[in-house]
């Protein structure tokens, strides 16, 4: 019988990768907690639940690009991908406080585990200026936030 892959099977490399290739994070949006088609993250965030979506040491669609690259680095193949689920209210879009509490918990424990500093977590949009995460990049100040709350210091993470 002939095995069928599935949409997430297609959706991401099962390439193993070691823990010194990984030395990024990248911040997404997930509207109303939908990612854009053809894409894929290793963690969602919805208040206090968090979701593995894949293991680590594979390789997530989250921030390529057809067409230029903003940042020199950053890759799907050497980082994570956090998408946090925000609320899409009156076409505004935003995060719940305990989507970015949690999220800033997980991402200060993958910073930790794979040796990542606070200035290699980016936002999608500083990758390839995608609007991505929409809270962050519409609103400066709320990324600014949500870095210091990752550095423990007035710090800015990833402004570019």
């Amino acid at each position: 019988m002939q095995s069928r892959q599935t949409a997430d099977e297609r959706k991401h490399l099962r390439t193993e990768r070691g823990r010194a290739q990984i030395r990024y994070i990248v911040i997404h949006g997930a509207a109303d907690g939908r990612l854009a088609a053809g894409t894929s993250v290793h963690y969602i965030v919805l208040g206090d639940r968090t979701q593995q979506q894949m293991r680590e040491q594979e390789t997530a669609w989250h921030c390529g690009t057809r067409g230029v690259y903003y940042h020199p680095y950053c890759r799907n193949g050497n980082s994570i991908g956090v998408a946090l689920c925000s609320r899409v209210r009156g076409g505004r879009e935003t995060f719940m406080p305990d989507t970015v509490y949690h999220a800033q918990a997980l991402v200060r424990m993958l910073m930790e585990r794979y040796g990542i500093p606070a200035e290699n977590v980016l936002r999608h949009y500083d990758v390839t200026h995608r609007t991505c995460p929409v809270p962050f990049v519409e609103h400066a100040a709320s990324w600014t936030a949500f870095c210091v709350g990752l550095a423990g210091t007035k710090a800015k993470a990833g402004s570019g």
